[in-house]
């Protein structure tokens, strides 16, 4: 895999990054990071040797292991650099299971809420990457990306990361992301 010619195609972007567990979605963005300048990388997951993986690829990239949103805002506002990464935003949305009742249907409201500000301040940076994974559409039983929906009108890019027969494909959907859609009567 070519990561200079995708790094370059993601410049400037929002990216969506996800895919099963363990499919590669870490390693594919670590991989990444050299070509994209200094990088914040916000780890919520921290099942991964980052920051011996970004040594050896020799990477500009400041590690921050958070597991909540506020403290993840605050410190991609605090920061200066060319590039987020979030890893990912189920680690950051766990935690709003642990600080409210499970079922209650506050965990969906401040969590939709949660991810906008994270979308919207990730703004501030030439390139944006949050991972996260795949779930189900109960309705359908259909696979979706986690991410509230409606937040997906902020986003350049959608990377699916596939394995098949032991290899990695990436499916990869770019569109024109949409701040205040206009509505026609």
């Amino acid at each position: 895999m070519n990561y200079e010619k995708l790094a370059e195609r993601i410049r400037g972007k929002k990216v969506i990054v996800y895919g099963a567990a363990w499919s590669g979605k870490t390693t594919l963005v670590l991989h990444l990071l050299p070509h994209l300048g200094t990088t914040l990388y916000i780890d919520s997951d921290m099942n991964y040797p980052i920051e011996s993986t970004i040594r050896r690829l020799k990477a500009s990239a400041f590690v921050r292991r958070i597991n909540n949103f506020p403290l993840a805002i605050k410190a991609m506002e605090e920061f200066t650099g060319d590039t987020v990464v979030v890893d990912s935003l189920a680690g950051l949305i766990s935690q709003l299971y642990e600080r409210e009742t499970v079922g209650s249907p506050r965990i969906n409201l401040l969590s939709a809420q949660y991810q906008e500000k994270l979308i919207r301040t990730a703004g501030k940076f030439k390139t944006a990457v949050i991972i996260t994974h795949v779930g189900a559409d109960f309705k359908t039983g259909a696979e979706r990306i986690r991410i509230n929906q409606a937040l997906l009108r902020y986003i350049d890019m959608i990377i699916k990361v596939d394995v098949e027969n032991e290899r990695r494909i990436l499916r990869i959907r770019e569109r024109k992301p949409v701040e205040s859609p206009e509505f026609k009567w």
